[in-house]
């Protein structure tokens, strides 16, 4: 209710306040009324248990999302270390529990019993691992080579081609024992021996089925023997490669580079994911070096891995 007027009584100025009062009170016992009133009570119950409601399935939501990715996180990290235990970079493992065992790789017929051991049991002898956990390489030079560099430095399975590399010295002897060396024990291998700076990295750059795609950042490394000195080189672009992943299509430009000198003898050969990029909740490789190295980096580890 609203007065208007140019001139006013004080007459009619306190009958307007008197008036306007009285609607105030009109309008707050209504308000009261309506408070007490068993439906309004009802109604206004309902209407604050939707709201809690809401809120508490927003909470619950945001909960579930939170656990399902520690969920996720927690399973990537018990498969990356299955069976796997990391030396600190001093190169001794803490809690080292096979004994003494032997590091090296197989050089035999590879006929196996039917517990899927070596039959010969021929082994080339690299290092070793104490019973106290402490790793020693000895790299002695009576060493059969098994094919030439042009086509051996890659083996048939990896994203890069010898085709694509040039080669000082194509012909020069060459043997690839693996991306990782065998731990033998009795004459048997128990595990294998994975050297890097991270056990993600390290296991993603072995693996046949996921190599040279995941991107966690870090580097492998890896022995090879070459029987004289050869550079090997290449710069390789790839760009907007395309392949399937779950229900994404991934898209990635690739670089390589690959710059290696080798000297007559062992040569520590150093993989690394040097730049990433993340797509579908995972990272993948963009950027990947290789090269030769004089030693053990700093930072570096050795992994083994039980069978």
């Amino acid at each position: 209710m609203a007065f208007s007027c140019n001139s006013q009584t004080p007459e009619q100025k306190k009958q307007i306040e008197e008036a306007q009062k009285q609607a105030e009170e009109a309008t707050k016992k209504a308000m009261e009324m309506m408070k007490n009133n068993p439906q309004y009570k009802e109604a206004l119950k309902m209407m604050e248990e939707g709201k809690q409601k809401i809120k508490d399935d927003d909470e619950n939501k945001k909960k579930e999302k939170e656990e399902r990715g520690e969920i996720a996180k927690n399973h990537m990290e018990e498969f990356y270390w299955r069976n796997k235990v990391a030396s600190d970079t001093n190169g001794k493992f803490t809690h080292w529990k096979w004994g003494d065992v032997n590091i090296g790789y197989y050089d035999g017929d590879k006929r196996m019993d039917k517990e899927g051991n070596y039959i010969d049991k021929k082994y080339v002898i690299l290092g070793r691992i104490s019973s106290t956990g402490i790793v020693t390489m000895d790299l002695h030079s009576n060493v059969k080579t098994n094919r030439i560099i042009s086509n051996g430095l890659f083996p048939q399975m990896y994203d890069e081609q010898n085709e694509e590399v040039t080669f000082s010295k194509p012909n020069t002897p060459y043997l690839w024992t693996n991306f990782t060396l065998d731990v033998i024990q009795g004459g048997n291998q128990i595990g294998s021996l994975y050297m890097g700076n991270s056990e993600r990295t390290t296991h993603n750059l072995v693996s046949p089925n996921i190599m040279g795609k995941y991107g966690d950042e870090g580097y492998l490394l890896y022995w090879a023997y070459s029987g004289g000195t050869c550079t090997a080189t290449a710069n390789k672009s790839i760009k907007n490669s395309s392949f399937p992943y779950g229900e994404h299509n991934i898209k990635l430009d690739k670089q390589v580079a690959i710059n290696l000198t080798f000297s007559k003898g062992w040569n520590l050969i150093k993989i690394s994911v040097d730049d990433s990029t993340e797509q579908a909740g995972q990272k993948w490789l963009t950027k990947k070096s290789y090269t030769t190295v004089s030693g053990m980096p700093s930072d570096a580890k050795y992994y083994f891995k039980l069978k």
